[in-house]
Protein backbone atom coordinates (compact mmCIF):
# COMPACT_ATOMS: atom_id res chain seq x y z
CA UNK A 1 0.00 0.00 0.00
CA UNK A 2 1.31 3.37 -0.98
CA UNK A 3 1.10 6.12 1.72
CA UNK A 4 -0.41 8.50 -0.71
CA UNK A 5 -0.93 11.08 2.42
CA UNK A 6 2.73 11.07 3.49
CA UNK A 7 3.72 11.71 -0.03
CA UNK A 8 1.13 14.78 -0.69
CA UNK A 9 2.65 16.21 3.07
CA UNK A 10 5.83 15.55 1.95
CA UNK A 11 5.51 17.52 -1.83
CA UNK A 12 3.79 20.32 0.14
CA UNK A 13 6.23 20.52 2.56
CA UNK A 14 8.83 20.80 0.42
CA UNK A 15 7.20 23.54 -1.55
CA UNK A 16 7.33 26.01 1.11
CA UNK A 17 10.61 24.97 1.99
CA UNK A 18 11.25 25.84 -1.70
CA UNK A 19 8.96 29.09 -1.89
CA UNK A 20 12.15 31.27 -1.47
CA UNK A 21 14.25 29.60 -4.75
CA UNK A 22 14.15 30.53 -8.54
CA UNK A 23 13.68 34.67 -7.21
CA UNK A 24 9.98 34.10 -6.18
CA UNK A 25 9.09 35.94 -3.20
CA UNK A 26 8.95 33.95 -0.08
CA UNK A 27 5.46 33.52 1.72
CA UNK A 28 4.27 35.80 4.65
CA UNK A 29 5.41 33.40 7.87
CA UNK A 30 2.89 35.34 9.69
CA UNK A 31 0.73 33.84 7.06
CA UNK A 32 1.62 30.63 6.29
CA UNK A 33 2.33 29.15 10.47
CA UNK A 34 -0.99 28.15 11.20
CA UNK A 35 -2.10 26.77 7.77
CA UNK A 36 1.03 24.93 8.25
CA UNK A 37 0.66 23.67 11.42
CA UNK A 38 -3.01 22.24 10.60
CA UNK A 39 -0.79 20.38 8.03
CA UNK A 40 0.96 18.66 10.18
CA UNK A 41 -1.37 17.80 12.64
CA UNK A 42 -4.02 16.67 10.30
CA UNK A 43 -1.53 15.02 7.87
CA UNK A 44 2.14 14.62 7.72
CA UNK A 45 2.05 13.25 11.66
CA UNK A 46 -0.41 10.99 11.20
CA UNK A 47 0.87 9.57 7.82
CA UNK A 48 4.20 9.11 9.52
CA UNK A 49 2.73 7.30 12.39
CA UNK A 50 1.01 5.24 9.44
CA UNK A 51 4.84 4.37 7.97
CA UNK A 52 5.91 3.59 11.21
CA UNK A 53 3.20 1.05 11.35
CA UNK A 54 4.18 0.19 7.78
CA UNK A 55 8.17 -0.37 8.48
CA UNK A 56 7.27 -1.97 12.43
CA UNK A 57 5.35 -4.34 10.11
CA UNK A 58 8.49 -5.31 7.87
CA UNK A 59 7.82 -3.09 4.73
CA UNK A 60 10.89 -1.36 4.23
CA UNK A 61 9.68 0.94 1.16
CA UNK A 62 8.09 3.24 3.90
CA UNK A 63 11.53 3.84 5.54
CA UNK A 64 12.32 7.21 3.54
CA UNK A 65 9.05 8.75 3.88
CA UNK A 66 9.38 7.31 7.55
CA UNK A 67 12.64 9.77 7.89
CA UNK A 68 11.04 12.69 6.13
CA UNK A 69 7.71 12.75 7.31
CA UNK A 70 9.62 13.06 11.17
CA UNK A 71 11.88 15.78 9.41
CA UNK A 72 9.04 17.65 8.93
CA UNK A 73 7.14 16.82 12.32
CA UNK A 74 10.15 18.13 14.20
CA UNK A 75 11.76 20.63 12.20
CA UNK A 76 13.87 22.63 14.49
CA UNK A 77 15.44 19.51 16.44
CA UNK A 78 16.53 18.82 12.54
CA UNK A 79 17.74 22.05 12.26
CA UNK A 80 19.73 22.27 15.64
CA UNK A 81 21.05 18.25 15.63
CA UNK A 82 21.78 18.20 12.38
CA UNK A 83 22.47 21.03 9.91
CA UNK A 84 23.55 23.84 12.56
CA UNK A 85 26.47 21.56 13.56
CA UNK A 86 27.48 20.79 10.26
CA UNK A 87 27.59 24.67 8.83
CA UNK A 88 24.55 24.56 6.24
CA UNK A 89 22.93 27.64 6.86
CA UNK A 90 20.58 27.27 3.82
CA UNK A 91 19.32 23.92 5.13
CA UNK A 92 19.18 25.51 8.55
CA UNK A 93 17.10 28.53 7.42
CA UNK A 94 14.65 26.50 5.61
CA UNK A 95 14.09 23.95 8.50
CA UNK A 96 13.95 27.28 10.29
CA UNK A 97 10.82 28.54 8.16
CA UNK A 98 8.95 25.12 9.08
CA UNK A 99 9.54 25.43 12.65
CA UNK A 100 7.45 29.24 12.82
CA UNK A 101 5.61 27.69 15.88
CA UNK A 102 9.11 28.01 18.02
CA UNK A 103 9.84 30.85 16.90
CA UNK A 104 6.14 32.68 18.20
CA UNK A 105 5.85 36.15 17.28
CA UNK A 106 9.62 36.50 15.25
CA UNK A 107 9.20 33.63 12.71
CA UNK A 108 11.07 35.69 10.54
CA UNK A 109 13.79 36.71 12.99
CA UNK A 110 13.86 32.70 14.16
CA UNK A 111 14.63 31.66 10.73
CA UNK A 112 17.35 34.07 10.31
CA UNK A 113 18.84 33.14 13.95
CA UNK A 114 18.90 29.87 12.55
CA UNK A 115 21.03 30.59 9.05
CA UNK A 116 23.53 32.92 11.14
CA UNK A 117 24.19 29.84 14.02
CA UNK A 118 24.83 27.52 11.06
CA UNK A 119 26.90 30.08 9.61
CA UNK A 120 28.72 30.49 13.35
CA UNK A 121 29.38 26.90 13.24
CA UNK A 122 30.82 26.76 10.29
CA UNK A 123 35.13 26.75 9.94
CA UNK A 124 35.73 28.54 6.75
CA UNK A 125 32.29 29.96 5.64
CA UNK A 126 31.86 31.23 2.07
CA UNK A 127 31.18 34.33 0.39
CA UNK A 128 28.30 33.21 -1.07
CA UNK A 129 27.08 31.77 2.54
CA UNK A 130 27.13 35.01 4.04
CA UNK A 131 26.25 37.13 1.68
CA UNK A 132 22.60 34.39 2.00
CA UNK A 133 22.60 34.75 5.81
CA UNK A 134 23.68 38.73 5.71
CA UNK A 135 19.97 39.11 3.02
CA UNK A 136 17.83 36.95 5.86
CA UNK A 137 19.09 39.69 8.25
CA UNK A 138 18.02 42.18 6.26
CA UNK A 139 14.40 40.54 5.52
CA UNK A 140 13.95 40.18 9.50
CA UNK A 141 14.93 44.09 10.34
CA UNK A 142 11.39 44.94 8.41
CA UNK A 143 9.97 44.66 11.85
CA UNK A 144 13.24 43.64 14.15
CA UNK A 145 11.99 41.35 17.23
CA UNK A 146 13.66 39.39 20.07
CA UNK A 147 14.99 36.70 17.59
CA UNK A 148 16.24 39.12 14.93
CA UNK A 149 18.61 40.71 17.71
CA UNK A 150 19.93 37.04 18.67
CA UNK A 151 20.60 36.50 14.91
CA UNK A 152 22.29 39.84 14.01
CA UNK A 153 24.50 38.78 17.59
CA UNK A 154 25.40 35.56 16.44
CA UNK A 155 26.36 36.57 13.07
CA UNK A 156 28.96 39.48 14.83
CA UNK A 157 30.30 36.78 16.46
CA UNK A 158 31.25 34.76 13.20
CA UNK A 159 32.59 38.17 11.81
CA UNK A 160 35.15 37.92 14.68
CA UNK A 161 33.05 41.07 16.35
CA UNK A 162 32.50 39.49 20.19
CA UNK A 163 31.74 42.92 21.65
CA UNK A 164 28.75 43.22 19.74
CA UNK A 165 27.67 39.79 19.75
CA UNK A 166 27.66 40.13 23.53
CA UNK A 167 25.66 43.08 23.85
CA UNK A 168 22.54 42.04 21.66
CA UNK A 169 22.40 39.01 22.87
CA UNK A 170 21.91 40.13 26.25
CA UNK A 171 19.45 42.60 25.28
CA UNK A 172 17.67 40.15 24.78
CA UNK A 173 16.72 39.61 28.41
CA UNK A 174 14.97 43.44 29.03
CA UNK A 175 12.55 43.08 26.02
CA UNK A 176 9.00 42.54 26.47
CA UNK A 177 8.57 37.89 26.20
CA UNK A 178 5.43 38.57 23.68
CA UNK A 179 8.31 39.99 21.15
CA UNK A 180 11.58 37.56 22.50
CA UNK A 181 10.31 34.22 21.84
CA UNK A 182 12.01 31.30 24.84
CA UNK A 183 13.83 29.93 22.58
CA UNK A 184 15.57 33.09 21.26
CA UNK A 185 16.04 33.78 25.19
CA UNK A 186 17.08 30.46 25.47
CA UNK A 187 19.92 30.60 23.18
CA UNK A 188 21.18 33.51 23.77
CA UNK A 189 21.68 33.08 27.02
CA UNK A 190 23.58 29.89 26.32
CA UNK A 191 26.11 31.71 24.16
CA UNK A 192 26.74 34.47 26.61
CA UNK A 193 27.53 31.85 29.32
CA UNK A 194 29.59 30.26 27.01
CA UNK A 195 31.46 33.21 26.21
CA UNK A 196 31.42 34.68 29.44
CA UNK A 197 33.09 31.36 30.97
CA UNK A 198 35.73 31.19 28.28
CA UNK A 199 37.19 34.68 29.08
CA UNK A 200 37.29 33.32 33.03
CA UNK A 201 34.70 36.08 34.16
CA UNK A 202 32.97 33.54 36.47
CA UNK A 203 31.28 36.74 38.74
CA UNK A 204 29.58 37.56 35.45
CA UNK A 205 28.76 34.41 34.59
CA UNK A 206 27.44 33.85 38.26
CA UNK A 207 25.07 37.33 37.69
CA UNK A 208 24.11 35.83 34.31
CA UNK A 209 23.04 32.34 35.03
CA UNK A 210 20.87 34.01 38.21
CA UNK A 211 19.01 36.48 36.16
CA UNK A 212 18.69 34.88 32.68
CA UNK A 213 15.99 33.25 31.77
CA UNK A 214 15.00 29.99 29.29
CA UNK A 215 17.38 27.58 29.88
CA UNK A 216 17.58 26.46 33.78
CA UNK A 217 19.62 23.29 34.08
CA UNK A 218 22.40 24.83 31.82
CA UNK A 219 22.54 27.94 33.61
CA UNK A 220 22.16 26.11 37.04
CA UNK A 221 25.46 23.64 35.67
CA UNK A 222 27.61 27.12 34.92
CA UNK A 223 26.19 28.66 38.59
CA UNK A 224 27.33 26.00 39.91
CA UNK A 225 30.66 26.32 38.37
CA UNK A 226 31.23 29.32 38.64
CA UNK A 227 30.64 29.52 42.64
CA UNK A 228 33.21 26.95 42.68
CA UNK A 229 35.65 28.08 40.77
CA UNK A 230 35.02 31.49 43.04
CA UNK A 231 35.57 29.73 46.18
CA UNK A 232 32.42 30.09 47.20
CA UNK A 233 30.90 28.10 50.28
CA UNK A 234 28.35 25.76 49.49
CA UNK A 235 30.56 25.12 46.37
CA UNK A 236 30.53 21.18 46.13
CA UNK A 237 31.48 18.42 43.84
CA UNK A 238 28.01 16.66 44.59
CA UNK A 239 25.66 19.69 43.31
CA UNK A 240 28.08 19.94 40.54
CA UNK A 241 27.89 16.65 39.04
CA UNK A 242 24.41 16.65 39.54
CA UNK A 243 23.87 19.97 37.78
CA UNK A 244 26.14 18.53 34.73
CA UNK A 245 23.78 15.43 34.01
CA UNK A 246 21.16 17.20 33.98
CA UNK A 247 22.34 20.04 31.50
CA UNK A 248 22.59 16.90 29.17
CA UNK A 249 25.58 18.94 26.96
CA UNK A 250 28.03 16.23 28.51
CA UNK A 251 30.75 16.65 25.78
CA UNK A 252 30.21 20.61 25.32
CA UNK A 253 30.52 21.55 28.71
CA UNK A 254 32.82 18.49 29.80
CA UNK A 255 36.33 20.83 30.04
CA UNK A 256 34.34 23.44 32.49
CA UNK A 257 33.04 20.13 34.62
CA UNK A 258 37.10 19.44 35.14
CA UNK A 259 38.08 22.74 35.42
CA UNK A 260 35.72 23.55 38.35
CA UNK A 261 35.96 19.76 39.54
CA UNK A 262 39.44 20.67 40.60
CA UNK A 263 40.39 22.29 44.35
CA UNK A 264 38.67 25.89 44.56
CA UNK A 265 41.97 28.13 43.53
CA UNK A 266 43.49 30.32 46.88
CA UNK A 267 42.70 33.70 47.20
CA UNK A 268 45.01 36.52 46.43
CA UNK A 269 47.16 37.79 48.81
CA UNK A 270 49.09 41.22 48.98
CA UNK A 271 52.96 41.13 48.59
CA UNK A 272 54.57 40.36 51.32
CA UNK A 273 57.49 42.58 52.02
CA UNK A 274 60.72 40.99 53.82
CA UNK A 275 61.56 42.77 57.11
CA UNK A 276 65.43 41.65 55.99
CA UNK A 277 65.01 44.48 52.99
CA UNK A 278 65.17 47.80 54.48
CA UNK A 279 64.72 49.57 51.22
CA UNK A 280 61.72 47.71 50.09
CA UNK A 281 60.28 48.22 53.60
CA UNK A 282 60.26 52.06 52.78
CA UNK A 283 56.64 53.36 52.68
CA UNK A 284 57.45 54.23 49.21
CA UNK A 285 58.83 51.11 48.13
CA UNK A 286 55.51 49.24 49.71
CA UNK A 287 53.28 51.73 47.72
CA UNK A 288 55.52 50.66 44.51
CA UNK A 289 54.96 46.84 44.63
CA UNK A 290 51.85 47.30 45.74
CA UNK A 291 51.02 49.10 42.61
CA UNK A 292 52.89 46.87 40.57
CA UNK A 293 50.88 43.93 41.68
CA UNK A 294 47.13 45.00 40.76
CA UNK A 295 48.30 43.81 37.20
CA UNK A 296 48.37 40.21 38.69
CA UNK A 297 45.19 40.66 40.82
CA UNK A 298 42.76 37.55 39.85
CA UNK A 299 38.68 38.80 39.35
CA UNK A 300 36.80 38.98 42.41
CA UNK A 301 39.93 40.63 44.38
CA UNK A 302 40.08 44.29 43.11
CA UNK A 303 38.30 45.78 46.03
CA UNK A 304 41.16 44.25 48.23
CA UNK A 305 44.10 44.70 46.06
CA UNK A 306 42.78 48.77 45.10
CA UNK A 307 41.82 49.84 48.57
CA UNK A 308 45.48 48.75 49.73
CA UNK A 309 47.40 50.17 47.44
CA UNK A 310 45.67 53.46 47.92
CA UNK A 311 46.47 53.70 51.69
CA UNK A 312 50.13 52.59 50.44
CA UNK A 313 50.26 55.27 48.94
CA UNK A 314 48.42 57.99 51.38
CA UNK A 315 51.16 56.86 53.69
CA UNK A 316 54.15 57.34 51.30
CA UNK A 317 52.71 60.69 49.91
CA UNK A 318 52.60 61.63 53.52
CA UNK A 319 55.35 60.27 54.89
CA UNK A 320 58.40 62.67 56.47
CA UNK A 321 61.01 59.84 55.46
CA UNK A 322 59.35 60.44 51.42
CA UNK A 323 59.10 64.24 51.63
CA UNK A 324 62.94 64.69 53.30
CA UNK A 325 64.28 62.12 50.56
CA UNK A 326 62.32 64.33 47.91
CA UNK A 327 63.27 67.83 49.06
CA UNK A 328 67.13 66.50 49.71
CA UNK A 329 67.06 65.53 45.79
CA UNK A 330 65.31 68.74 44.20
CA UNK A 331 67.91 71.15 46.47
CA UNK A 332 69.04 73.65 44.18
CA UNK A 333 66.36 73.51 42.00
CA UNK A 334 63.79 75.54 44.22
CA UNK A 335 62.47 75.70 47.31
CA UNK A 336 58.72 73.77 46.33
CA UNK A 337 60.07 71.58 43.99
CA UNK A 338 59.95 68.66 46.38
CA UNK A 339 56.65 69.31 47.16
CA UNK A 340 55.63 70.00 43.38
CA UNK A 341 57.20 66.64 42.46
CA UNK A 342 55.21 64.48 44.91
CA UNK A 343 51.49 66.56 44.27
CA UNK A 344 52.76 65.89 40.10
CA UNK A 345 52.96 62.17 41.77
CA UNK A 346 50.20 61.77 43.60
CA UNK A 347 48.44 62.86 40.89
CA UNK A 348 49.86 60.39 38.36
CA UNK A 349 48.78 57.63 40.79
CA UNK A 350 45.36 58.77 41.37
CA UNK A 351 45.00 58.92 37.24
CA UNK A 352 46.23 55.20 37.10
CA UNK A 353 44.16 53.85 39.72
CA UNK A 354 41.43 55.32 38.21
CA UNK A 355 41.91 54.00 35.24
CA UNK A 356 42.62 50.60 36.80
CA UNK A 357 39.39 50.83 38.85
CA UNK A 358 37.76 51.59 35.20
CA UNK A 359 38.98 48.33 33.62
CA UNK A 360 38.01 46.08 36.15
CA UNK A 361 34.62 47.65 37.38
CA UNK A 362 35.79 47.99 40.95
CA UNK A 363 32.35 49.29 42.62
CA UNK A 364 33.64 52.33 44.60
CA UNK A 365 31.40 51.86 47.65
CA UNK A 366 33.33 48.78 48.56
CA UNK A 367 36.71 50.62 48.27
CA UNK A 368 38.03 51.68 52.21
CA UNK A 369 36.56 54.61 53.79
CA UNK A 370 38.50 57.51 54.92
CA UNK A 371 41.53 57.61 52.36
CA UNK A 372 42.56 60.56 50.85
CA UNK A 373 43.49 58.55 47.10
CA UNK A 374 40.39 56.42 47.63
CA UNK A 375 38.72 59.93 47.49
CA UNK A 376 40.91 60.72 44.52
CA UNK A 377 40.26 57.96 42.61
CA UNK A 378 36.34 57.69 42.99
CA UNK A 379 36.09 61.51 42.60
CA UNK A 380 37.93 60.50 38.60
CA UNK A 381 35.74 57.43 37.95
CA UNK A 382 32.67 58.90 38.62
CA UNK A 383 33.38 61.98 36.42
CA UNK A 384 35.00 59.30 33.96
CA UNK A 385 31.44 57.40 33.43
CA UNK A 386 29.28 60.47 33.92
CA UNK A 387 30.94 62.53 31.18
CA UNK A 388 30.65 59.44 28.91
CA UNK A 389 26.95 59.00 29.48
CA UNK A 390 26.19 62.81 28.92
CA UNK A 391 28.42 62.93 25.44
CA UNK A 392 26.49 60.11 24.43
CA UNK A 393 23.53 61.01 24.82
CA UNK A 394 24.14 64.44 23.52
CA UNK A 395 25.16 62.61 20.21
CA UNK A 396 21.92 61.00 20.17
CA UNK A 397 19.70 64.24 21.17
CA UNK A 398 21.30 65.87 18.20
CA UNK A 399 20.68 63.08 15.77
CA UNK A 400 17.53 62.92 16.78
CA UNK A 401 16.90 66.44 16.08
CA UNK A 402 18.72 65.94 12.37
CA UNK A 403 15.58 63.37 12.02
CA UNK A 404 18.74 60.63 10.71
CA UNK A 405 17.46 57.27 10.87
CA UNK A 406 19.60 54.21 11.34
CA UNK A 407 19.01 51.01 10.55
CA UNK A 408 17.25 48.88 12.99
CA UNK A 409 19.91 46.63 14.47
CA UNK A 410 21.91 49.75 14.20
CA UNK A 411 19.33 52.19 16.01
CA UNK A 412 18.89 48.94 18.79
CA UNK A 413 22.61 48.95 18.94
CA UNK A 414 22.97 52.58 20.04
CA UNK A 415 20.46 52.59 22.52
CA UNK A 416 22.32 49.53 24.09
CA UNK A 417 25.66 50.98 24.41
CA UNK A 418 24.26 53.98 26.09
CA UNK A 419 22.20 51.81 28.32
CA UNK A 420 25.43 50.10 29.08
CA UNK A 421 26.76 53.34 29.84
CA UNK A 422 24.38 53.79 32.46
CA UNK A 423 24.41 50.34 33.84
CA UNK A 424 28.20 50.55 34.24
CA UNK A 425 27.88 54.38 36.10
CA UNK A 426 25.39 52.69 38.52
CA UNK A 427 27.59 49.47 39.12
CA UNK A 428 31.01 51.56 39.89
CA UNK A 429 29.42 54.65 40.67
CA UNK A 430 26.73 53.71 42.94
CA UNK A 431 23.02 55.37 43.54
CA UNK A 432 23.96 58.67 42.98
CA UNK A 433 25.94 57.75 39.79
CA UNK A 434 22.74 55.94 38.70
CA UNK A 435 20.66 58.89 39.44
CA UNK A 436 22.63 61.67 37.43
CA UNK A 437 22.79 58.93 34.41
CA UNK A 438 19.04 58.61 34.32
CA UNK A 439 19.34 62.71 34.90
CA UNK A 440 21.13 62.75 31.63
CA UNK A 441 19.56 60.12 29.28
CA UNK A 442 15.64 60.13 30.18
CA UNK A 443 14.83 63.38 28.04
CA UNK A 444 17.18 62.22 25.11
CA UNK A 445 15.72 58.55 24.95
CA UNK A 446 12.08 59.29 25.92
CA UNK A 447 12.24 61.48 22.66
CA UNK A 448 13.76 58.62 20.59
CA UNK A 449 11.57 56.20 22.20
CA UNK A 450 8.42 58.26 20.41
CA UNK A 451 9.74 58.88 17.43
CA UNK A 452 10.96 55.21 16.67
CA UNK A 453 7.09 54.20 17.97
CA UNK A 454 5.11 57.28 16.21
CA UNK A 455 7.09 57.59 13.11
CA UNK A 456 9.13 54.92 12.35
CA UNK A 457 7.11 52.04 13.58
CA UNK A 458 10.07 50.31 15.52
CA UNK A 459 7.46 49.52 18.46
CA UNK A 460 9.47 46.59 19.92
CA UNK A 461 12.64 48.52 20.30
CA UNK A 462 11.23 51.30 21.61
CA UNK A 463 9.18 49.33 23.73
CA UNK A 464 12.58 47.78 24.96
CA UNK A 465 13.66 51.23 25.38
CA UNK A 466 10.81 52.41 27.59
CA UNK A 467 10.98 48.72 29.79
CA UNK A 468 14.29 50.03 31.06
CA UNK A 469 13.70 53.48 31.39
CA UNK A 470 10.66 52.57 33.62
CA UNK A 471 13.09 50.21 36.08
CA UNK A 472 15.67 53.31 36.27
CA UNK A 473 12.90 55.90 37.08
CA UNK A 474 11.58 53.56 40.32
CA UNK A 475 15.30 53.09 41.44
CA UNK A 476 15.56 56.61 40.64
CA UNK A 477 13.33 58.76 38.87
CA UNK A 478 10.31 60.86 39.92
CA UNK A 479 6.31 59.86 39.91
CA UNK A 480 6.03 61.44 36.99
CA UNK A 481 8.77 59.42 35.17
CA UNK A 482 7.28 56.51 36.55
CA UNK A 483 3.76 57.64 35.20
CA UNK A 484 4.98 58.52 32.12
CA UNK A 485 6.70 55.34 31.47
CA UNK A 486 3.57 53.24 32.55
CA UNK A 487 1.65 54.54 29.99
CA UNK A 488 4.12 54.01 26.86
CA UNK A 489 4.90 50.59 28.15
CA UNK A 490 1.44 49.49 27.93
CA UNK A 491 1.15 51.02 24.22
CA UNK A 492 2.82 47.33 23.80
CA UNK A 493 5.54 46.55 21.37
Amino acid sequence: MIPFGAIIGVIIALRLLNGNQGGQQQADPYGTKAGYLALTVLLILPATLFTLFGLLNGVWFFAPFFLLGLALCFPWTIARCVFIPLGWPRAAYRFGYLAMASWGSDPRGGQALAAAWALLRTRNPSPEDRAFVETKLEEADSSLRGAGIVAHGLMAAARGDLETARVLCRSVSILDQRIAPRLARKLALEWCLADTAAQGRWRDVLELSERGTGSYSFAAFFRAAARRLLAEPRAGRFILGVWWVLARRWWATWPLLKLAWRPPPRRFALPELDAGEPQAAEPLGRALELHAALSRVPVGQEVLALSAAAVAWDEALSSRKVRDLTAERAQGLGPHTGTEALDALGVEVSEELAAWALAREVKLAQLEPGSDMVERVAYRVRNELLERVESAAQDMENRLAERRPLASEEEWRHILALQHQCTQAASIGGLEARRLAFEAVNVPLCNLGVWLFNEREEKAIANGMFRWLLDESRAVGTDEDCRRYQNNVGCGP
